[in-house]
């Protein structure tokens, strides 16, 4: 499950890391990547029936970055009924910890900017400086701000009965929140600090990678 504004192309490089045995669903959300065209969902509960209907096959592990972790979170526990896949959640702290989005918060590009970077996200100077692009990124950015809003509000109470690993990168920051995920399972809750900034399958896809697998092993 990818980050906020990022479409499945952006799990390239942790793709190319893991051994071509293990296979690889990456989920594109309407609206991003070569879902473009479709109308953006705001909706938790429509982000979560969209990608279960994605899957086509049996899940071990499921990884969410930043975003895609609440995601992830609500994902592994709709499929809970049918198996206990494991959640590797990156780069966020747990829901219950998180700030509501306010309108406020997404009235201009300029807050909108800013919320997502309280978050850890970023957009590029090129994008922001071009008129064109700056008004499909606020678009973009703005329907995934009430994304996480809607996540924040629906799983801040949400376990699962599978294995989750708390992933973040040593230079990401809210480090200080990260044991509160223990309270979203009641399996195992492990921990992980790899090298990295927010987006840690961009910075570090090898050392993503090696939680995965070892995910995968105790599944």
């Amino acid at each position: 499950m990818p980050p906020s504004c990022c479409g499945a192309g952006y799990f390239r490089r942790l793709r190319r890391a893991l051994p071509d045995e293990i296979g690889v669903l990456a989920l594109e959300l309407p609206g991003h990547g070569r879902r473009y065209a479709e109308p953006y969902l705001t909706s938790a509960p429509a982000v979560v029936a969209d990608a279960l209907a994605q899957i086509d096959g049996p899940v071990d592990v499921v990884y969410g970055e930043s975003l895609g972790a609440y995601i992830g979170l609500a994902l592994v526990a709709a499929l809970s009924d049918r198996r206990r896949p494991a959640l590797v959640a990156a780069s966020n702290v747990p829901p219950s910890q998180q700030r509501r989005v306010t309108s406020e918060d997404i009235a201009t590009l300029e807050s909108a900017v800013a919320t997502l970077a309280s978050m850890g996200g970023a957009i590029t100077d090129e994008v922001l400086d071009d008129p064109h692009l700056a008004a499909g990124a606020f678009a973009m950015i703005r329907a995934d701000l009430l994304l996480a809003r809607s996540f924040v509000e629906t799983v801040g109470t949400t376990t699962t009965p599978g294995n989750v690993t708390v992933l973040a990168g040593d230079r990401d920051t809210s480090l200080s929140e990260l044991p509160a995920w223990a309270r979203h399972t009641t399996g195992r809750c492990s921990f992980e600090l790899l090298p990295g900034g927010h987006l840690l399958a961009e910075s570090n896809p090898s050392g993503v990678a090696g939680v995965l697998l070892s995910a995968l092993t105790e599944v």
